[in-house]
């Protein structure tokens, strides 16, 4: 029987929010990053919640694309370094986590900022791919971009979005979510698999 696939099970959960939430102005309204709002009324649901909901369907798109073709490579490492069960768990964690950890900056910078939302699942996006990315920086990225170069492009776009934007995308989070997504992965593997840490920064001398 073959398994479950969980980034698919992922990308078709956020697909179906986002798109009820294009087509109810309440549902998103309800569901979005609003930190000045969250202060006041507890509804941190919305560190959550967020990620399921996006600005536009080039916002849903990217983030699908991304969270698949990255996604995909950190579940088969998950499963095949923590077991079927357990990778799985680790994974969907990492992933959850990841959004909402990411969004604490930009909670504590626009708590106070009436004029602040914010959608998208891009911390935890930020921290598959870089997740993945240290795990196997030298692999190419559709076929065409070492992994570790389409990080730092990555980067270097969310950082001049986060600046110049008003776009309602939290592109603060995908740096919050890139660095997690490092250290999640670091701490996870120096704990349970020192072995296979030591052969992924052998790898890093192959390229």
């Amino acid at each position: 029987m073959q398994e479950l696939n969980f980034t698919l099970a992922l990308l078709i959960l956020t697909g179906l929010i986002s798109w009820q939430a294009f087509n109810r102005p309440d549902m998103y309204q309800k569901l979005l990053f609003y930190p000045y709002e969250m202060k006041r009324s507890n509804d941190y649901f919305r560190f959550l919640t967020h990620g399921m909901v996006h600005a536009d369907l080039n916002h849903l798109l990217f983030n699908l694309i991304t969270l698949y073709s990255f996604g995909i490579g950190v579940e088969f490492y998950f499963r095949l370094y923590f077991g079927a069960q357990t990778g799985v768990t680790l994974f969907l964690l990492f992933y959850f986590s990841g959004i909402v950890l990411s969004s604490l900056p930009d909670y504590f910078r626009h708590q106070d900022n009436p004029g602040y939302r914010a959608v998208g699942a891009s911390g935890g996006v930020s921290a598959i791919v870089f997740g993945y990315i240290f795990m196997n920086p030298w692999d190419r990225v559709f076929w065409v971009v070492p992994a570790v170069l389409y990080g730092v492009l990555y980067l270097v776009y969310s950082a001049y979005m986060d600046r110049y934007s008003n776009d309602n995308i939290g592109h603060n989070a995908h740096f919050w979510g890139s660095l997690y997504g490092i250290v999640f992965v670091y701490v996870l593997l120096q704990t349970m698999h020192p072995e296979v840490l030591s052969a992924i920064f052998q790898n890093y001398l192959n390229f």
